[in-house]
């Protein structure tokens, strides 16, 4: 529940976040270091919420995280237009509370699931997520077309009310304290299963560096080009009900022993899907690639998220030293995000827009292909040490 009004509050207003500094920046370049001050912000929140989690309880870095990302949607509403001079503050504050918010949730996901359990848990909270993400962008542009003066403020309103239930709903949830001491270096460096987990710090960085263009990068580019919110909100929904339709199929059909296939179907047909976008990106190449990363980026994150964990459990101390193994996988994949953004902003800097646009598109779908390879070869080790 909680991470459904999270995912809810987040797509109502931050979908159209981007779109709302293009309009006020109209610069390309200036909406990448947005999102590049996000990331690395996101890990700089991580880590201080790990320290501050290890002293206290992961429910108050958790509730500390919505309450952080409430006041960015409340000086987004404060600050209006004003916000184009102030955004790369904003970007610091937003990243700041998401890693508040995903150290937490990351930990309770840890400690509610078994590694029987994991494939079905993540599969069904992909799930609901999916739902809240597909329903509030549709509201969101409906919200946007009926209200053009003050319907912004409208969606920042919202969002800020469904991170308020969900604050409330942490009061359900039971502390629980552990050990104080907090050792980043143990994290990186464990004294058993050390190339195991390292070679999984490898993967996350190539999912981040995945995952750093594509966060803001399609959905913006489909505006561009449509020049309409509503028909954006519209592709927003139909890559929602796909990704919730394929996160059930992941929900019924994934076991441990699937893994491998999945991963390795879903990384060919993702570097797949940019195909069309090295030749011409327009309405028709955005849809299509983004009909294929909705139906197969789950099929791939699931079994990856699920490793990890399984990966943890069987680090020294895992239930005392949680906080510092995510923390670190943490910055691995937010490094790997960055570095994706770095490239298209210097691509932008040496190319014309589109060319260092398809760059971005070419090498996000051959680190898909490439990180599969190192998957496998965590997952037969994963297999060998657990035997």
């Amino acid at each position: 529940m909680i991470n459904v009004l999270f995912a809810g509050a987040s797509a109502l207003s931050n979908t159209f976040l981007n779109i709302y500094l293009w309009k006020l920046l109209k610069d390309l370049e200036q909406i990448a270091i947005f999102n590049f001050y996000i990331f690395v912000f996101t890990a700089i929140g991580f880590a201080v919420a790990g320290w501050l989690a290890k002293r206290s309880d992961r429910l108050y870095t958790l509730r500390l995280g919505i309450g952080i990302l409430a006041l960015f949607y409340v000086l987004i509403l404060l600050l209006g237009a004003r916000v184009g001079s102030v955004y790369a503050w904003l970007g610091c504050l937003q990243g700041f509370g998401a890693g508040f918010y995903w150290l937490s949730f990351s930990v309770l996901v840890f400690e509610v699931t078994e590694p029987e359990t994991r494939d079905q848990f993540n599969g069904a909270n992909g799930f609901l997520v999916a739902v809240a993400a597909g329903v509030a962008p549709l509201l969101a542009g409906q919200v946007l077309s009926m209200f053009a003066d003050v319907g912004y403020r409208i969606l920042f309103i919202l969002s800020f009310s469904f991170f308020l239930a969900a604050v409330l709903i942490t009061w359900w949830l039971k502390l629980r304290s552990g050990p104080p001491l907090y050792d980043l270096y143990a994290g990186f460096r464990p004294e058993e299963h050390r190339a195991l987990w390292q070679r999984t710090l490898t993967v996350a960085l190539l999912m981040g560096f995945r995952e750093g263009t594509l966060y803001f990068l399609p959905f913006l580019l489909v505006f561009l080009v449509t020049k309409n919110e509503l028909l954006a909100s519209r592709y927003l929904l139909l890559t929602s009900v796909l990704s919730l339709l394929s996160y059930y199929f992941v929900k019924r059909f994934l076991t441990f022993e699937r893994r491998s296939t999945f991963v390795t179907v879903a990384s060919f047909a993702l570097g797949g899907s940019v195909l069309l976008l090295l030749f011409q990106v327009n309405t028709f190449s955005l849809f299509v690639f983004g009909i294929m990363n909705s139906l197969f980026t789950p099929i791939l994150l699931v079994p990856y998220s699920c490793l990890t964990y399984d990966v943890m459990g069987r680090l020294p101390q895992a239930v005392h030293r949680k906080v510092e193994y995510l923390v670190i996988r943490e910055a691995a994949v937010n490094l790997g995000r960055c570095l994706s953004i770095l490239v298209l902003i210097g691509g932008a800097a040496w190319f014309q827009d589109a060319l260092a646009i398809r760059t971005s598109f070419l090498l996000v779908g051959v680190t898909a292909v490439i990180a599969m390879f190192f998957y496998r070869r965590s997952l037969e080790e994963y297999r060998a040490c657990s035997k």
